[in-house]
């Protein structure tokens, strides 16, 4: 089964429009197997704007419907009848000879059926069908528990179909109990097959239909067996509802995530002597979360390096430490693992300052300087590690020890830890200044909240402890667009509180119109939210 995720309903039509187009020109005799309901009205759309500019012809084409209630008159407007005329039919320049429907008016729904797998037969099969898929994973009306290899035919609905379908009618009293719909046989026999799916509550059956066994619960997963079939769908019915672990120094964050909203948080302090009672504690969390929602993945972010399974982190009980198969030990479900800021970075492309773009690096302003980078809307990964941006030398000569080893680092210059001991050596140096002051005041503590408050009192001192500051940020900057060429700069971290402040003088000093400067949306959230999106 080929898969197509797009990144919303519009992009979905538009893509199931271009299959649908793609096999009338090539067949313009085609014979199409169409379905109703909302999912497939904007292909429908897409399709009469191309047959308008006589890119398709429907001339020459016959269509065969997958269901229609039973009973209802074809005048009634819920019918699927007077459906395919209003979204589809008497705007395209087909024969209405040539389209067909069961017949929700029959008497005798048993003979209607059979004729109807006569008339596909006698057309020489449905050579392109059109499915959507229901909440509870039936296609047509071949619902949960059905045969699953039956022909045309009468069928019950089920209470959830029942109560899904009563939005369309007045009363409860209207809403049909019956269906005459293909079989799921019938519908195999088609030689290709676009099925649909669109919205957050469709994520679940999308997740059956593509992660399970084929069974009677969801009568989709049939459609393994099928050679040719293209599930096209957005990126709320294929995400659904995940699980993103974000592993920090002090603290471990977990967020249920749904369509780019946290449903639920929780976090506990981080475990420093033992890896293995680190593991279950996060592992425990994660059932306990899964308990109360239907999680489909979980994804990892953690600090460190990650290289064949291993991950390596100097503030965490992490050496050379296999950490996705000991959680697979406690947890039965897909587990995505990846370095933090890779996962930040991805967070704020799906979600934040970032999702209007498709190439950025995020640089995250703390203890160091962390960083990630996204290409074609991807973390971009390397053989071993990729995104040390804080390790990229820009002090050659006589450059400050890193604790990486080398020296004259980005983030010995850059990181807010650098911002504060440049600052305190300042103060010491001008023992006159507001910044001193507040530096005596605090016991002999600086942080960058109190470096602002010397600049609000206008401190010449702080003053260039920030113009110098800046000036670091800015080679760093400089040197990731010249390397990468992105589109944005995503600038994270508590710093960044001080919005303009801290980056117009960023934008001017850079002074490259191409490359937007923005500063994180989501901020503390960025990790969870990505890692979900593993």
């Amino acid at each position: 089964m080929r898969v197509i995720v797009c990144e919303n309903y519009e992009e979905m039509s538009e893509q199931a429009a271009k299959l649908v187009s793609s096999q009338l020109i090539l067949k313009p005799e085609s014979v199409l197997g169409l379905a109703t309901g909302s999912t497939p009205i904007g292909l429908y759309q897409r399709l009469i704007e191309n047959n308008k500019k006589g890119e398709i012809d429907f001339s020459q084409v016959t269509t065969f419907n997958l269901d229609e209630y039973y009973p209802i008159k074809r005048t009634n407007d819920q019918s699927y009848y007077y459906f395919m005329n209003e979204q589809l039919f008497s705007k395209v320049n087909i024969n209405p000879e040539n389209t067909y429907i069961p017949n929700g008016e029959t008497k005798t729904p048993n003979d209607e059926c059979a004729n109807y797998e006569k008339l596909i037969k006698m057309h020489g099969g449905v050579d392109l069908q059109i499915l959507g898929i229901g909440q509870n994973g039936h296609i047509g009306f071949n619902e949960p528990d059905a045969n699953l290899n039956s022909k045309t035919h009468l069928t019950n609905l089920t209470e959830n179909t029942i109560e899904a379908n009563s939005r369309f009618f007045t009363s409860d009293e209207e809403v049909p109990r019956q269906a005459l719909t293909m079989g799921i046989s019938t519908i195999l026999k088609s030689k290709k097959i676009i099925l649909l799916a669109s919205g957050a509550n469709k994520s679940r059956v999308v997740s059956a239909l593509l992660n399970d066994a084929i069974n009677t619960s969801v009568p989709a997963t049939m459609l393994k067996v099928h050679p040719d079939v293209v599930l096209i769908c957005d990126k709320d019915a294929y995400t659904g509802v995940r699980l993103g672990v974000d592993i920090g120094g002090t603290e471990v964050k977990f967020a249920v995530v749904e369509g780019g909203k946290i449903l639920y948080r929780s976090q506990f302090e981080t475990e420093k002597d033992s890896a293995d009672r680190f593991v279950e504690q996060i592992a425990e969390e994660c059932n306990k979360i899964r308990k109360e929602y239907p999680i489909k993945t979980i994804g990892i972010g953690t600090p460190g390096t990650i290289k064949n399974g291993l991950v390596s982190a100097s503030n965490l009980p992490f050496k050379s430490y296999p950490l996705g198969k000991r959680l697979k030990d406690y947890i039965d479900m897909p587990i995505n693992i990846d370095n933090d800021a890779n996962c930040a970075a991805l967070g704020e492309s799906e979600f934040g300052a970032g999702e209007k773009y498709e190439n950025i690096i995020m640089v995250t302003l703390g203890t160091g300087v962390g960083g990630g980078i996204i290409i074609d809307n991807k973390i971009c990964h390397g053989k071993y590690s990729m995104g040390e941006v804080g390790h990229i030398i820009i002090e050659a000569k006589n450059g400050l020890p890193c604790p990486c080893g080398q020296t004259g680092c980005w983030e010995q210059y850059a990181s807010v830890t650098a911002f504060i001991r440049q600052a305190k050596t300042a103060a010491l140096e001008n023992t006159d200044s507001a910044l001193y002051r507040i530096y005596k005041e605090n016991g002999e503590k600086l942080n960058g909240k109190l470096i602002f408050a010397a600049l609000d009192e206008g401190c010449p001192v702080a003053q260039k402890v920030f113009d110098e500051y800046i000036d670091w940020l800015v080679v760093g900057i400089k040197s990731l667009i010249n390397i990468f060429g992105p589109d944005a700069i995503i600038i994270a971290g508590g710093i960044t509180k001080q919005g303009e402040r801290l980056v117009a003088p960023i934008r001017e000093r850079v002074n490259n119109s191409d490359v937007a400067i923005e500063v994180s949306e989501l901020q503390n959230d960025a990790g969870a939210l990505g890692a979900a999106m593993l």
